[in-house]
């Protein structure tokens, strides 16, 4: 199984985290605001930052899944 993700897929998950973080972590005004800084000016599409990002996240979401076929092929059936 091969799964990629886009740049906006990555955009979104990375806009739930941070809402979480900006609403819910009891973070000081300088910090939220800091992270929203963050979050519009390094963050955008296309930016470096967000394909480091992206690309990060792509080669992770390979391994695990690579990792979870090479278990289920190890599995014994009578386990």
């Amino acid at each position: 199984m091969r799964v990629q993700l886009d740049e906006d897929e990555v955009r979104a998950m990375l806009s739930t985290v941070m809402r979480h973080m900006l609403e819910d972590v009891g973070l000081s005004d300088d910090d939220r605001a800091a992270l929203k800084r963050w979050r519009s000016d390094e963050m955008r599409l296309g930016r470096e930052p967000m394909r480091a990002l992206l690309d990060k996240l792509n080669v992770d979401v390979a391994r695990v899944i690579k990792a979870k076929e090479r278990g289920a092929i190890q599995k014994h059936d009578w386990v």
